[in-house]
């Protein structure tokens, strides 16, 4: 039986891109994957993830080329991706309504946390402050 632990979007920016908070996530990692944890995510997480970063290069904020490895990074991660299935869209309708958000995408990632009992690993605060569950981590 596999442990899982999920990670959005934005945890793995911090995680590939350097910053403050990069050490911290590549520990984790590591102490994760040492631990026998398989990373996952919902299917969404590479949309995201690309789509971010394209407007970080789109903007001038990284080069191309600093976007294309960071997108590399992130495929050689071996993150697991899970399509929703009904069970985990309904969940995350539900996660989105008691949220009173707009867009469901963090709801997925709940969603899938749920399904999995599992921790979800973010660096969106409002999001873990808002779910207020035990097993929504904020990276700080």
């Amino acid at each position: 039986m596999h442990k899982y632990l999920v990670i959005d979007a934005s945890f793995a920016f911090k995680l590939l891109l350097p910053g403050p908070h990069q050490k911290r996530c590549q520990t984790l990692v590591t102490q994760w994957q040492n631990a026998g944890y398989v990373l996952c995510a919902p299917a969404l997480w590479f949309y995201e993830l690309t789509s971010a970063l394209c407007k970080l290069v789109r903007f001038g904020h990284l080069t191309r080329d600093e976007g294309q490895r960071a997108l590399s990074l992130a495929q050689k991660l071996g993150v697991q991706l899970f399509p929703p299935d009904d069970a985990q869209t309904t969940l995350a309708f539900d996660w989105t309504m008691r949220l009173k958000r707009a867009a469901a995408n963090d709801s997925f990632y709940l969603s899938l946390a749920q399904t999995l009992h599992s921790e979800l690993w973010t660096a969106d605060k409002r999001l873990v402050n808002a779910a207020g569950v035990a097993w929504a981590h904020f990276i700080s």
